[in-house]
Parts: structure tokens; C-alpha cells; sequence
């Protein structure tokens, strides 16, 4: 069920052991060739699946787009919330879920500069509330990686940002909105300046383009195989959580 489409009387009616889904994403650069919409669309795509699938089993908040990706303002289109933001948007959205009495909840991201804040957003969740369960996931890495991995031709080298595996994706949902005639190999220098130190750089630092990868073996037909990986992924994860948990 998808919360956008349903009156007040009829989320007053639901049950408050359903697993209710946040889909995390975000508006920033992908590259030359790939729209800005990018994981937001990617995203969107993941949830429609698990609604056909579960229908009546999970309550599927809307994509939230505004992630953070002040890595990528350089790029023009790119919209980022700071940190800070981000952070306090995603316990809001949890927060009033919670006031209306759910308590079992998936946060489904698609955007790797998310991952932080998410780690944080868990953290206060424990502290906060005693009877609440936040689990957290990435549908086309973690469990699905090795996968997922087999289907692109370039393997685990396929996963950049804007790389193979999210321009499959794109072609899969909608292949006009992949610029074919601006696909270009992408490198990404090692994010440690200094072998075991960590430092964080924007994207413009590190690429030619904004990419990190090699999009140009992607299909609309592989990027359907990863559709159905991460699809079977989370439908097995929500009806473990239901296994597991109070509902």
C-alpha cells in the first residue's frame, strides 16, 4: 500500500504490525549521460515491485529525493540537503510514524551518501525508543552484491556511481533517458589520499566526469536481472522481519 494514495480514515485502519517502508534517494549528478532523478527513479522502480508483491503487507512511504550529496555540488542539477538536514528530515518522517503507532520499520536507500546519516538515524532509534525496530538496507548491494554481480559484465567493478549497473537500470526503466552517445569510462582515483587514512573529497576531485565506472556494457535486459535480484531480496528481508519481529 502506498500511504501518498490513501485517506486518514484508511491508515487509521491499519493494522500497527505492518512493516512500513522509507525509501531514501537522492536529486544529484550522474555523470554525462544519466538524468539527475537517477536514484530517486532507480528507487521508485525497487518499491512499485514490492508493492505488486506484498500489496496488502507493507505501508510504502513516497520517495524521499533530498538526500546528501554536497559531494556533488559542483555538478549543476544537483540539490543536496547539509547534513544536518538530512539527518533531522528522515527522524521527523520516522517520528510521526511512530506518534501514529507503527512500529516496524525498513529504510530502503539508493544513494551511498546517505549511508552515514542513516547509521546515525539507527543509533537514535535504539536510544529513543524502546519498542521500535529500524532496520536498514541498500536493494542492489549488501546480501544481493554477489548476485548482482554476476549479472554485470564487469562484475564488482560495474557498481560505480553512474557505472554499469545504475545506466542498466536507467535503460530498464526508461532507455531514452540514457544519453547512449555520452557513455564514456569513468576513473575514480582511491578516496585515501594517504594508505589507511581516510578523507573525504568531492566527486569533481576524484573523476573526469562525475561517474566512477564503465556504463557503456549496460542493457535494458541486465538492468531488468538486477530489478529482479533486489526485488527478491527485499520481499524475502520484509518477510524475514515478519518472522522475527513483533508482527
Amino acid at each position: 500500500m502506498f500511504l501518498a494514495n490513501m485517506t486518514s480514515p484508511d491508515v487509521d485502519a491499519l493494522s500497527r504490525d505492518l512493516v512500513v517502508l522509507i525509501p531514501v534517494a537522492s536529486l544529484e549528478q550522474h555523470s554525462l549521460h544519466l538524468p539527475v532523478f537517477t536514484d530517486s527513479m532507480i528507487l521508485q522502480e525497487v518499491v512499485n515491485r514490492i508493492e505488486k508483491r506484498l500489496s496488502r503487507d507493507v505501508l510504502i512511504l513516497p520517495v524521499m529525493w533530498l538526500g546528501y550529496s554536497q559531494h556533488h555540488m559542483k555538478y549543476p542539477g544537483t540539490v543536496s540537503a547539509s547534513s544536518e538536514t538530512h539527518l533531522a528530515i528522515m527522524s521527523d518522517v520516522l517520528v510521526c510514524m511512530i506518534e501514529h503507532g507503527f512500529s516496524q520499520f525498513l529504510l530502503i536507500n539508493s544513494h551511498g551518501g546517505n549511508e552515514p546519516n542513516i547509521s546515525v538515524l539507527r543509533q537514535r532509534v535504539m536510544e529513543r525508543f524502546e519498542d521500535v525496530d529500524l532496520y536498514t538496507t541498500t536493494p542492489y548491494a549488501g546480501p544481493a552484491n554477489k548476485k548482482i554481480n554476476e549479472v554485470l559484465t564487469l562484475g564488482s567493478k560495474g557498481s560505480g556511481h553512474a557505472g554499469e549497473c545504475e545506466t542498466a537500470m536507467i535503460m530498464a526503466i526508461d532507455p531514452d533517458l540514457v544519453k547512449t552517445d555520452a557513455l564514456h569510462r569513468d576513473g575514480q582515483r582511491r578516496m585515501e589520499s594517504i594508505p589507511g587514512l581516510r578523507l573525504y573529497k568531492r566527486f569533481d576531485q576524484n573523476t573526469a566526469h562525475g561517474g566512477a565506472g564503465d556504463p557503456r556494457p549496460a542493457t535494458a535486459e541486465m538492468g531488468e536481472q538486477i530489478f529482479q535480484v533486489a526485488e527478491d531480496f527485499l520481499v524475502d528481508a520484509i518477510r524475514e522481519i515478519y518472522r522475527g519481529g513483533r508482527g
